[in-house]
């Protein structure tokens, strides 16, 4: 009788946690699960764009920037069970430089970016920063 209270107990829960996760890819806002295909395209956010190729590599530019920064990469991504997918800048520009005068000598802060994907009335986008609300969102 315990053996089948508890083989019913982990059945129960087993299949909780597979419909969470396989609500990843539903239609509802937030946090999603994707392939590598469903992210390969162009993003904008303000004045940056993000382009997302099929073989791996990124091409980041931002315009606000003096002189404008012209950045070429690589991205992968990674599926977490049960928190969506994130795609992974490696080496990408994390931060836009002081403009001048604030800061006399300003540098680029480079570094791995990561962002979870989402979905953002009906159309993918890349999360650069949930809290803030700041978003790449998809052009093409």
């Amino acid at each position: 009788m315990r053996c089948q209270s508890a083989l019913l107990t982990l059945t129960v829960i087993t299949l909780g946690f597979t419909l969470a996760a396989c609500s990843g890819g539903s239609e509802e806002e937030g946090r999603i699960h994707v392939i590598p295909s469903e992210v390969v395209g162009v993003y904008h956010s303000g004045n940056e764009r993000l382009e997302l190729q099929p073989n791996g590599t990124y091409v980041q530019d931002v315009a606000s920037a003096s002189p404008p920064i012209h950045r070429l990469g690589h991205w992968q991504i990674a599926n977490h069970f049960l928190d969506g997918s994130e795609v992974l800048l490696i080496n990408a520009v994390v931060s836009e430089p002081p403009i001048p005068p604030i800061d006399p000598s300003p540098h680029l802060v480079f570094g791995d970016l990561p962002m979870y994907v989402h979905r953002r009335s009906g159309q993918v986008a890349l999360a650069r920063n949930e809290v803030a609300d700041w978003y790449y969102e998809r052009s093409q």
